[in-house]
């Protein structure tokens, strides 16, 4: 995919009902800034504040391609996680659950939203290879000092009211939210000497000195510093291609259910699980009384109407019996970049040029707090240690080889996922 910015199939269609449908200005003419952000995504605005911060003179401008909340930080599920489920040692785990406690605060206050949640968000297993992976998962817990809590299958099917899964390890200190809400909440609170500017991809990058001119459809911008925060289409302007992958993934949405279908899967409160195999199933109940579906990963291009049938068989076998989960009142796609060891590509590329992509799919609190020390990096503040923690991205073989090896591994992956799909 070479495109430098998203053309979705379908809307996303997370409620939004405060939002008023007031549009930012697309950027004009030939403008000059002392710094540029490309994306208003949860990385791209926590560069904006944590720049604004740091030098409140700057003039900075973030370009959005769509409106906020369109994209790809609006289409994802919702989970805001603090726990470091992985990680090379137990140590480095252990600094990073602190680093995502202090991100996860740092979000929700730009947000405006209470610093306390009650939301239970858990992994869970559907299969005895599951099992396993939880049982381990919960070692890894103790060993580098972070929260969790075993679930039994009576405890998973009074939360989720299927009784689908086998166990899981509830995560302390996770919520969830309304992607879509909480983005366009946090873009409202942007500092003064920042401006968003909807509609306004970016389409073509040049140096000039030391300069960087970003072009859009009918206008130029240019400034000393540029920040690259668009995730899976960094490709389409020149950068990346050859340590990241994009990946199209979906969620759908139930229509609101009904009053006792309510009280069955929702006996404790809103909940999210998150799968025990990474090419799993997510799910989580919603605040207006849906459940949302999200799985399936599809390389480099958005799949089709076969889509809908897969989040469907996903939803049946965990819930055969529930009228209002026999469809889906609405399906979407959305991005997300994948690096081949998991690692960002964070740093500054070239003089004047940062970047921060490749989430990997764990956007929210972890993309907020990349953002935020790129920011730092960019302006000679002390950071945190990203490579260390993370390493860098390796190298990636060129198409079609990269793309072979995709569809193997996760051929070989879907089988060892079995029924955590």
């Amino acid at each position: 995919m070479s495109t430098a910015y998203p053309h979705y199939q379908r809307p996303c269609c997370w409620p939004d009902p405060a939002f008023d449908g007031a549009v930012k200005p697309a950027l004009t003419g030939h403008q000059h800034f002392d710094a540029i952000i490309i994306g208003a995504g949860y990385t791209g605005l926590a560069i904006a504040r944590r720049l604004a911060e740091r030098q409140p003179n700057y003039r900075i401008a973030v370009l959005e391609a769509e409106q906020v909340g369109s994209g790809s930080p609006g289409r994802n599920s919702g989970f805001a996680l603090e726990t470091a489920l992985s990680a090379p040692s137990a140590a480095q785990a252990q600094q990073l659950h602190t680093l995502y406690q202090r991100a996860h605060t740092q979000l929700i206050t730009a947000a405006g939203l209470s610093d306390t949640s009650t939301q239970p968000v858990f992994k869970a297993a559907a299969t005895s290879r599951g099992e396993r992976y939880i049982k381990q998962l919960e070692r890894f817990m103790v060993a580098s000092g972070q929260p969790a809590e075993w679930l039994d299958a009576a405890a998973l099917a009074q939360i989720t009211g299927s009784t689908y899964y086998r166990s899981g390890l509830l995560l302390p200190g996770n919520r969830l939210l309304n992607p879509v809400r909480t983005i366009r909440a946090v873009a409202q609170t942007l500092p003064a000497n920042v401006t968003l500017y909807e509609n306004s991809a970016a389409l073509e990058l040049e140096q000039h000195a030391s300069r960087w001119v970003v072009r859009t459809a009918s206008a130029m911008a240019e400034a000393p510093r540029l920040f690259l925060a668009n995730n899976a289409f960094i490709k389409g302007l020149g950068y990346g291609a050859s340590r990241s992958v994009t990946i199209y993934t979906y969620a759908g949405l139930t229509p609101i259910l009904s009053d006792a279908e309510r009280a069955q899967i929702n006996q404790r409160g809103e909940w999210g699980l998150l799968p025990a195999h990474r090419l799993g199933t997510t799910f989580r109940s919603t605040q207006d009384g849906r459940l949302l579906v999200r799985g399936m990963y599809g390389y480099e291009q958005e799949g089709g109407d076969e889509v809908e049938q897969i989040l469907l068989r996903s939803l049946h076998s965990r819930y055969p019996e529930l009228e209002g989960a026999q469809q889906l009142a609405h399906w979407w796609g959305g991005t997300t970049s994948l690096t081949a060891n998991g690692a960002p590509l964070w740093g500054e590329l070239r003089p004047g040029l940062f970047a921060s992509v490749g989430c990997n799919g764990v956007g929210l609190v972890k993309g907020w707090m990349l953002g935020g020390a790129l920011a730092d990096l960019a302006t000679g503040a002390a950071t945190i240690p990203v490579h260390e923690l993370f390493g860098r991205p390796s190298w990636m073989p060129p198409e079609p080889f990269r793309q072979l090896g995709f569809l193997a591994v996760s051929t070989l992956e879907k089988q060892l996922a079995g029924g955590e799909i």
